[in-house]
């Protein structure tokens, strides 16, 4: 891993300009982008020159796992609609598999694949909804009764950077 000072780093991280839009900075968001199109922590700490205790403490911002999940959930649509371009192959393929009985093996390993990816389980994108969930409470003599404590979500809103809605 390159070094980094870890001054300028924060320097630059107290200097960034958050986005209303999702509460992070440019460089939190490139992170996350980059987490969720696979690459591991060290790799995205030496491509965007952070310390990777920087990165893990951004794992645990409300904000920035909302982002990373929105990249998740973005990444799994576009494997699910390659996979839908792909059905008449794979249609045309097991039926030749079912009339040859042969590559049973890549057969079984594609299929395992597809049902994996299916399975994946993509947390909250939306910050304002988590932030808003977590301003709600519920009236314990009448469960469906619920009241949003309007000042502390906007505190927490200004919190996070974002804009009041």
């Amino acid at each position: 891993m390159s070094k980094v000072n870890r001054n300028e780093v924060n320097r630059n991280e107290q200097n960034a300009t958050i986005s209303p839009t999702t509460g992070l900075t440019p460089q939190q968001e490139q992170a996350c982008i980059l987490l969720a199109s696979g690459e591991n922590v060290t790799s995205v700490a030496d491509k965007l020159s952070l310390n990777r205790g920087t990165l893990y403490k951004w794992q645990q911002n409300k904000a920035f796992v909302c982002f990373y999940n929105k990249q998740c959930q973005e990444y799994k649509n576009d494997v699910k609609n390659g996979l839908l371009g792909l059905h008449q192959q794979a249609i045309a393929t097991i039926e030749q598999l079912i009339t040859t009985g042969s590559e049973a093996t890549r057969l079984k390993a594609a299929m395992w694949l597809l049902e994996k990816v299916e399975a994946i389980e993509v947390g909250d994108t939306n910050i304002r909804q988590v932030l808003k969930d977590q301003c709600t409470t519920t009236n314990e003599d009448w469960a469906d009764f619920t009241r949003v404590d309007e000042k502390e979500y906007k505190r927490q809103l200004k919190a996070y950077g974002l804009d009041d809605e």
